[in-house]
């Protein structure tokens, strides 16, 4: 009985696990960003960073804190060494030699001490430096967050333009081998020639290849999504916004870049914690001018004897002050310091830098976008024109008012088209994405 039991709660779990894998996790826009945000394995790892930097911070304050250690041990002197001691009596003129053995055959010790830090100019400033390194590693998490959403957003625009060309393939196959079946049709009655019978599977052929590659387009475009959402990659998953959805607010948006704060930009937000840093590490080398004073504490306690059952014991206490003051080290202390201040100036002429780079990042994003929406605007057009072209081609071809090499050729012009308001619509969402995260809102 125990053993069904077992064996059915396995079957159960294999069950629930299989349903789990089997059920799509669905997911807006805005629901993946969130979700990567926190769940994305570069996530993962900048949260991991702001742990470390914060048991950094514990590790050296403990150094300010008392310092506990004991020490023991246990001696067998298996031989203990012999010493001759050459003496000559009082009226003897030829000295006498005799051999003796100093100590005894067991000896244990135990020791305790405890040392506390009472002054160091360099400890408070260290402290205060591992502080700022968990502020920089927060800092790094947040840079990271916005390079996942980056990833995940232009991962998701993949995902549904590869939906949206799988559609329209799979529409454009349909119209084809129907068409393909009425010339078949009318060419077993005479009224077509085989000419227009083989133009016809040619571009049947054709869709079905773009059919294929739309299909391939779209695992992968999921397979890229899932990973940067640092979902597994055999979960199954929903996108719930159309194209459309996506687009609509992109077609019309206006950049306002005459609003952007550069130093509210992350990447110089790190600069400036970085800056931080460095004027603590030059007060830090300064500080390596002052003294050092350290309280101690040391207690030992000593068993002697030539057997176990009958040892005689000592101890010791011991309590002072320990003095440590730099006097003279050639000038090499005034060079690190200078060392640190030359750092702190390249420092600042980098943040200078950040600052001029990240407008001009701004100035290009913003350049990129504008012309991504004219080109998007146009290449939209274009591929309607195409497709009233290629509609009505069809329809004069079924009508016996056009040729299969008109109609193939139209319908070349349309599918170039759609291949262009493609790339031209995944430019405008990537250009996009691209001028938010110059003005720092993605």
């Amino acid at each position: 009985m125990k053993n069904a039991l077992i064996a059915i709660a396995m079957l159960m779990a294999s069950l629930t696990h299989t349903f789990a894998q089997n059920d799509s996790l669905a997911f807006s826009l805005q629901e993946a960003l969130d979700y990567a945000t926190e769940n994305a394995f570069d996530s993962k790892s900048a949260t991991y960073d702001i742990e470390a930097a914060e048991k950094k911070v514990m590790e050296y304050i403990a150094i300010g804190l008392p310092q506990v250690s004991a020490e023991g041990q246990l001696t067998d002197n298996l031989a203990i060494q012999e010493n001759v001691i050459t003496m000559t009596p009082e009226g003897e003129s030829d000295p006498i030699r005799l051999k003796t053995k100093f100590g005894q055959k067991y000896n244990w010790n135990a020791t305790g001490t405890v040392n506390q830090l009472l002054f160091d100019g360099s400890y408070l400033l260290g402290v205060k430096a591992s502080r700022i390194y968990v502020q920089i590693s927060e800092r790094n998490k947040e840079k990271t967050q916005i390079n996942v959403r980056e990833a995940v957003a232009e991962a998701y625009y993949i995902a549904l333009i590869a939906k949206k060309n799988l559609e329209t393939f799979k529409k454009n196959l349909e119209v084809n081998e129907q068409t393909l079946k009425e010339t078949n049709a009318y060419f077993e009655n005479g009224f077509r020639e085989l000419t227009d019978v083989d133009q016809l599977r040619l571009m049947v052929n054709n869709s079905r290849n773009l059919l294929l590659d739309a299909e391939r387009q779209l695992v992968i475009a999921e397979a890229v999504l899932k990973y940067s959402m640092g979902l597994s990659i055999d979960q199954p998953i929903k996108l719930t916004n159309s194209l459309q959805d996506i687009l609509s607010p992109v077609e019309t948006y206006l950049p306002a870049s005459n609003v952007f704060d550069v130093k509210s930009h992350i990447d110089y937000s790190i600069l400036e914690t970085q800056e931080e840093v460095q004027r603590t590490l030059i007060k830090n080398e300064r500080a390596q001018y002052y003294p050092k004073i350290n309280a101690f504490y040391n207690i030992s306690y000593i068993e002697f004897g030539d057997e176990f059952k009958a040892m005689d014991n000592t101890n010791s206490q011991i309590v002072g002050l320990s003095l440590t003051m730099p006097i003279f080290k050639s000038g090499m202390q005034n060079a690190r310091v200078q060392q640190e201040k030359i750092n702190y100036q390249k420092l600042q002429n980098q943040m200078r830098q950040m600052e001029e780079g990240l407008k001009q990042q701004l100035m290009v994003a913003e350049a990129n976008f504008k012309n991504a929406q004219a080109v998007y605007l146009n290449d939209k057009e274009g591929e309607e024109i195409a497709f009233r072209i290629y509609d009505r081609t069809r329809i004069k071809f079924a009508n016996g008012l056009s040729s299969s090499t008109e109609l193939s050729q139209n319908e070349g012009q349309y599918i170039q088209s759609q291949i262009s308001y493609i790339q031209s619509t995944l430019n405008l969402l990537d250009t996009h994405i691209k001028y938010l995260k110059a003005v720092n809102r993605l």
